[in-house]
């Protein structure tokens, strides 16, 4: 027998659910008379030929499954009213990528979307008359055209912002934001004429900007690749840009006069011949070519006049000068056998010392003369001559050299040699070294031994010292097998040896963080001391040494080596101690 609580328990829940079922009834009954509702709305418009509002009455009828009712009719009207809802998905898709591109900044899906916006609209405004007259309703709706138009404007500015940046960090690749410029369709500057005087100014302001910042900074080649690849690519985008061309020649005219007013001949025939390259590929006609021309047989002739005044060295060098913008070897062929026939011998034997030179050479306008020249007799003894204005001839001569040593070569050392004191290079025979080296510098009638040693080879270093390579006679221990540089300095009238070139630089031991990876040489202190490694300190720094070398703990020494590394040690080597990471010195040298 059931309990009086359980059957109460029943009804209850009896009663739950039938509220329940009303108020899913009434729901439903709502939603039925709803859809009957919006059926006859749809209607209402349809009959209106309001046929925007019809299809989207009878879309929410054809979504309320709450009841079958006219699902025929409300099908029918949808599958006729098909051309409206192609629209709105089509137009909805559309704002939406055109959205997202544009806030992106992402030009090429923004043009991508735009065209097929284009596509969309010309086909629906070529669909049955009573539906291409609601598309522009139904696209105004969606505001894709303000959307279309706000965007390409704000790429616009973004894209003029960018050659503006491009041109202040002196890029040339300007190739994307220009292009990208002339993408955009003629509607959004107005019509085709005001796109193009728009960007054909902007375009001539960037690109006469950019090439006027090449030939400023002396880069002549690369501008005219610059205005090479500017006229290829409007060429090839059927843009007129007739800038390129006259700007190119105008500042081409300019360098070229620089050229001419500073007596640069080599320079001015290098940049000629890249201009005429660049003419001639690009197919230009430029009136600055008989210019360059005109210019280049102005110069050939004065070479022609340096010969007859016997400047054979000048003519050769203004022959050579030349030779960029063409072939002018047989010129300087010619200017050597003239000179050849001017033969400097001739000046030494004017001096009555002997009938016999060698090792003979000289020039013309020099050392405050018409003409000089250099050589050696057979004794070995050294002679320098100069011509006068007069023609009368001052000499001197120099018999130190030794005279068992076979010579090579005399020369002008021109590197220490000044405009009236010439310095006359011996080089010898050595049986140690590549060379003997002797230098005599002439004063007056006088040669003053400059330096005598034998290595093999040497440099004239800026300040006028001597870096020599491996002289002979001359090392840090004392010995006479040195391999390194050493530095020669004059004193007085003479070179002497000063010392050897250093590898490594002096630093303060506290500062050996600085100079990570590079040899150096500091003082330090032995705390802890052994065969092989040690801890080291300079001032409160420590460091580890390690090495092929005693340390000798308590010692200070001076240490050369390289650091590229931490390590952590243990003072003392004590294990309860706490490690401390110092940097590692490798060392190669103990002094």
């Amino acid at each position: 027998m059931m309990k009086i609580k359980q059957v109460l328990t029943l009804r209850h829940a009896l009663i739950l659910f039938c509220l329940t079922m009303l108020v899913l009834i009434a729901f439903k009954g709502m939603d039925m008379k709803r859809k009957m509702a919006w059926i006859d709305e749809a209607e209402r418009y349809y009959r209106q030929n309001n046929l925007i509002q019809a299809e989207e009455w009878y879309q929410k009828a054809a979504k309320n499954q709450s009841i079958r009712y006219k699902e025929s009719l409300i099908q029918e009207r949808l599958n006729e009213l098909s051309p409206i809802t192609e629209m709105k998905t089509a137009l909805s898709r559309l704002d939406e990528r055109v959205e997202t591109a544009g806030s992106r900044q992402d030009f090429n899906g923004f043009l991508q979307a735009y065209g097929e916006f284009q596509d969309a609209r010309n086909k629906f405004m070529h669909a049955e008359a009573r539906f291409a007259a609601v598309y522009p309703k139904i696209s105004a709706g969606y505001g894709i055209s303000d959307d279309i138009t706000r965007y390409f404007q704000q790429f616009k500015s973004l894209f003029y912002g960018q050659l503006e940046q491009q041109l202040n960090q002196g890029n040339g690749d300007e190739a994307g934001a220009k292009w990208n410029l002339q993408a955009i369709p003629d509607a959004f500057y107005g019509g085709a004429d005001e796109k193009t005087k728009q960007l054909g100014a902007k375009f001539k302001d960037f690109d006469e900007r950019l090439m006027s910042r090449l030939a400023g900074t002396g880069k002549f080649a690369q501008l005219l690749d610059f205005s090479q690849s500017l006229m290829d690519q409007y060429e090839g985008r059927k843009h007129k840009a007739p800038w390129v061309k006259s700007k190119t020649e105008e500042l081409a005219r300019t360098i070229l006069k620089k050229d001419i007013e500073g007596d640069q001949p080599a320079n001015y025939a290098l940049h000629a011949k890249t201009y005429e390259s660049y003419a001639k590929s690009a197919g230009i006609k430029s009136g600055l070519l008989k210019d360059i021309d005109r210019q280049i047989r102005k110069w050939l002739a004065s070479a022609q006049r340096k010969i007859k005044s016997n400047d054979y060295e000048g003519a050769i060098a203004l022959y050579e000068a030349l030779s960029a913008y063409q072939d002018t070897s047989e010129e300087v062929k010619k200017a050597k056998l003239a000179w050849t026939a001017h033969d400097p011998v001739r000046l030494l034997q004017l001096i009555g010392q002997t009938a016999s030179y060698s090792h003979v050479s000289g020039g013309g306008s020099r050392f405050g003369g018409s003409a000089y020249a250099i050589g050696s007799d057979e004794a070995n003894a050294i002679y320098f001559a100069v011509m006068n204005a007069d023609e009368s001839v001052q000499a001197a001569s120099t018999t130190e050299f030794p005279g068992d040593v076979a010579i090579r070569s005399v020369s002008i050392e021109e590197s220490l040699s000044t405009k009236s004191a010439p310095v006359i290079l011996v080089e010898g025979e050595s049986a140690s070294r590549k060379a003997l080296y002797a230098a005599y510098e002439v004063h007056d009638r006088r040669m003053t031994p400059l330096f005598f040693f034998e290595a093999d080879g040497y440099t004239v270093q800026p300040d006028r010292s001597l870096l020599v390579t491996n002289p002979a006679g001359a090392s840090e221990d004392g010995g006479g097998a040195a391999t390194q540089n050493a530095i020669y300095v004059r004193q007085g009238d003479s070179y002497q040896f000063s010392g050897f070139q250093k590898d490594y630089a002096d630093i303060d031991g506290a500062d050996l963080l600085a100079h990570p990876n590079e040899k150096v040489r500091f003082a330090c202190y032995i705390v802890y001391g052994g065969e092989g490694d040690a801890l080291a300190q300079v001032g409160t720094t420590y460091m580890k040494l390690h090495g092929d070398y005693m340390f000798n703990e308590g010692a200070s020494i001076t240490v050369v080596g390289k650091f590229s590394r931490f390590e952590d040690v243990v003072p003392g080597g004590d294990p309860l101690a706490q490690p401390i990471n110092v940097p590692v010195l490798d060392v190669e040298r103990v002094e």
